[in-house]
């Protein structure tokens, strides 16, 4: 099997970047983004097998990519998790009731962001099966 792609949508850039050197060590081929909308873009391109995204971005938040991401047909099933600095658990009970595959408040540990994505490749790829 080959690598795995992540696409990584963050609007902090050091966090982005961070975020992109943690997937590539562990051996994931990345792409990233610093919004919603080009997120979009970037899938229009390239279709990752798991997106990694924060909620609070401009021009499109989280939310509104999840939502865009269910609602295109080639999309629908590419798993997402929130990586968010959102813990209050309004938000987390939100992202559940719309059916995010994962989510992670910051600041996180690594090792949980790995795992949890791992878990959902796994997943996905037996899915395939």
């Amino acid at each position: 099997m080959s690598k795995s792609t992540i696409l990584v949508v963050e609007d902090h850039r050091p966090l982005l970047m961070g975020i992109r050197d943690i997937l590539e060590t562990a051996g994931y081929s990345t792409f990233i983004a610093s919004n919603g909308v080009e997120a979009l873009e970037v899938m229009e391109q390239t279709l990752p097998d798991l997106i990694v995204a924060d909620i609070m971005m401009p021009a499109l938040d989280g939310y509104g990519l999840y939502e865009r991401v269910r609602n295109h047909p080639d999309w629908s099933s590419i798993p997402v998790i929130f990586l968010t600095s959102k813990a209050e658990q309004e938000d987390i009970l939100r992202s559940e009731a719309l059916g995010v595959d994962g989510y992670i408040t910051k600041p996180f540990d690594p090792n949980e962001l790995l795992v949890m994505l791992r878990t959902l490749l796994a997943q996905q790829e037996e899915k395939l099966d």
